[in-house]
């Protein structure tokens, strides 16, 4: 058997075409030897019949393929899987943040507990429109850095674990955070803002699977952003930390945006600040 279609290093359409072409080739090469053995002759019920066994009983180097073809999907999966989080760690830290709000694995989205995933490339879009191109671009090349060097120091040990627990990148997800909080002052007009971009970015319905984003969903991405510096706030020792850190001014304004989110909640809670339909 040919292993020629895994030897092509490059990913897409005509990769899973040649795997899925193979496979094809394997199943039809079963049935001519079946024909072959019935002098050509085969009826419906045979073809049938063949095709079953075929699915049932694959032979071994049926089986082998299937086997590496397996394998090859998986690789190719991993490979852009870690070709993004190589390019873009900034943001998935910044994802980190409400990560928990979106279900996990093959989990079944629940209306109301759980954010579409289809929303990260228009979150990602919102965050460098707030930061501005240059300051999003030297924080990628920071993350970027870290990750480097921290899979050079932990080898195979490296999981993103390591990079979300590291104080270093906590400290800039704080950084960043504090640094577009002045947008959220006014809580209701950024929710509606962002909620209009990342919709506008997230593509066709996949599936009967998907959850809505709408204002209440935008909303709790939002608070979830921020629900780690409003508990740390909400003792002294946190709030003087913060303060000396960032500043009273950081501070005040913090505590403004923290009074807009409960604000805000309230309202959508109540249907008070939705759009007029």
């Amino acid at each position: 058997m040919s292993e020629d279609v895994f030897k092509e290093p490059e990913y897409g359409p005509e990769k899973f075409r040649a795997i899925f072409q193979r496979g094809m080739d394997i199943a039809g090469n079963r049935l001519l030897q079946r024909a072959e053995g019935e002098s050509g002759n085969l009826s419906v019920d045979e073809l049938r019949e063949e095709l079953l066994a075929i699915k049932d009983n694959p032979d071994p180097g049926a089986h082998d393929y299937f086997q590496a073809a397996w394998k090859e999907c998986s690789q190719a999966v991993e490979h852009l899987r870690w070709d993004r989080e190589r390019r873009y760690p900034f943001e998935r830290l910044m994802v980190n943040t409400f990560i928990h709000l979106m279900p996990r694995g093959d989990q079944v989205p629940i209306v109301g507990q759980h954010l579409p995933r289809g929303i990260i490339p228009g979150f990602v879009i919102a965050l460098e429109q707030m930061l501005g191109e240059e300051v999003e671009e030297k924080y990628q090349e920071f993350c970027r850095g870290l990750v480097a060097r921290m899979k050079t120091q932990l080898g195979p040990g490296f999981n993103w674990e390591e990079i979300h627990n590291d104080p270093r990148t906590h400290d800039l997800v704080t950084k960043v955070l504090v640094e577009i909080a002045h947008h959220f002052v006014d809580m209701r007009k950024r929710r509606r803002w962002m909620t209009d971009l990342i919709t506008s970015h997230m593509g066709a319905p996949t599936a009967a699977q998907d959850v809505p984003f709408e204002d209440m969903e935008c909303h709790r991405m939002i608070a979830a952003m921020y629900q780690p510096l409003r508990d740390a706030m909400n003792t002294e020792e946190g709030e003087a930390q913060i303060t000396e850190r960032y500043g009273r001014d950081n501070a005040r304004m913090l505590r403004a945006v923290f009074a807009e989110i409960t604000r805000d909640h309230r309202e959508l809670s109540l249907g008070l600040n939705r759009p007029a339909g």
